[in-house]
């Protein structure tokens, strides 16, 4: 008899004799992700550089003594304030702490809370551990920074996984959260749209939006409160946000026009993005695609990073795992593959210190990070508007 030889496998991820037995065991994953966050933490306390969580530290104790959070404490830190005024009363339990001891909490469970999201994504487990791998780097420049990105990109995970589960109660708790620390981090609450019981989840939500918008009035008074929300608004609305990060700093850097509040170009940017948007959300419902309900989740994690005129390199881990997260539910594909390494090599290798200076100087003068995500949320909205459901699977 003949011998058939099958044919080899193209580029993959996920064959299981390529893979060693090692890099699917979850204590090895678990220990580089907290052994990276203590080597971060110990460079912060010897170089000092922990300017954000400093912040976060300090606000409370403005809240604490009615002082007004959004000016410049430049005695105490650099840079401004920058979040919901309900934000200080949940970080409250870490500012009391001596800040050393409040620091490592902070960026052990920041490390831990996005883990354990990972963990919870309904992939098999042979891909939840190399999604692991593939974001380990975004994690670690993104815990680098003290920042609260992490958690918020666990929250907005958990939004959906909750949503998924059918436990409305949590996913607005967590819809909420982000809200109250960063506001454009509901966005992955739009996902209820798509779900059962929305007349609960909107409930909940306004449960916790009154409670949390109240909460500062355990230390102001209303009139200081309006005044605080007042000055919130004020502060996220203007220029002083500019960072040039987003998909319009890597327009601004490649054409070398000088990043300012908006131009023609910014506003024809703008108009795309939130049509693309639209029109993803659209075809999402229309098509309902297998796994359209995950890939809009990723599309908005990728949609609310590219297009915000606050993101700096931190914010990408929200991108980042929404991209990683999208592609590794979809069937898997040689340009989803070919997309992947583009993503883990320009977005988290080429900003950092671990490439050649000439290669790090590239992506960082042109905002490259934002190129590869841009790439995968066209390659998230063309799955969304041109693949249907199939009969099977109605």
């Amino acid at each position: 008899m003949p011998k058939h030889h099958q044919p080899a496998p193209v580029i993959t991820l996920t064959a299981s004799n390529r893979v060693p037995s090692w890099y699917q065991h979850p204590m090895i994953v678990t220990v580089l992700y907290f052994l990276g966050t203590l080597i971060l933490y110990i460079q912060s306390l010897l170089t000092g550089k922990y300017n954000n969580f400093i912040i976060f530290r300090s606000s409370w104790d403005h809240l604490l003594h009615h002082m007004p959070l959004y000016k410049l404490y430049p005695e105490t830190y650099f840079d401004y304030f920058l979040y919901h005024p309900t934000f200080p009363i949940l970080f409250a339990p870490l500012a009391i702490l001596p800040a050393t001891v409040g620091l490592f909490i902070w960026l052990m469970g920041s490390s831990g809370l996005f883990l354990y999201a990972l963990r919870q994504l309904p992939v098999a487990a042979n891909r939840r551990y190399i999604i692991s791998w593939l974001l380990i780097l975004e994690l670690l420049n993104a815990i680098q920074s003290s920042q609260t990105n992490p958690i918020m990109t666990a929250l907005m995970l958990l939004t959906v996984i909750n949503l998924e589960r059918k436990k409305p109660l949590l996913a607005a708790l967590f819809t909420c959260l982000c809200f109250f620390i960063k506001g454009y981090g509901a966005i992955t609450g739009l996902l209820f749209l798509f779900y059962d019981n929305k007349s609960t989840y909107m409930k909940y939500c306004l449960l916790f939006g009154i409670s949390g918008t109240l909460l500062p009035l355990l230390i102001l008074s209303p009139a200081e409160l309006i005044q605080t929300y007042k000055d919130w608004f004020h502060m996220i609305t203007s220029p002083v946000i500019l960072e040039d990060a987003s998909v319009r700093g890597m327009i601004h850097a490649l054409m070398h026009i000088p990043l300012q509040p908006a131009i023609g170009i910014d506003k024809v940017m703008h108009v795309v993005a939130f049509t693309g948007l639209g029109t993803a959300l659209f075809f999402a419902w229309k098509n309902k695609a297998p796994f359209y309900k995950w890939i809009i989740a990723a599309y908005l994690m990728l949609w609310v990073v590219l297009f915000n005129q606050s993101t700096e390199s931190p914010t990408y881990i929200m991108a980042v795992t929404g991209a990683v997260a999208g592609l590794m539910l979809l069937p898997e594909r040689p340009l989803s593959v070919i997309l992947l390494g583009i993503l883990v090599v320009v977005t988290s290798l080429c900003p950092t210190d671990l490439v050649p200076s000439f290669i790090n100087k590239i992506a960082v003068s042109y905002q490259l990070k934002a190129l590869p995500c841009l790439l995968i949320l066209f390659y998230f909205q063309y799955y969304l508007c041109f693949t249907k459901q199939t009969a099977a699977e109605e």
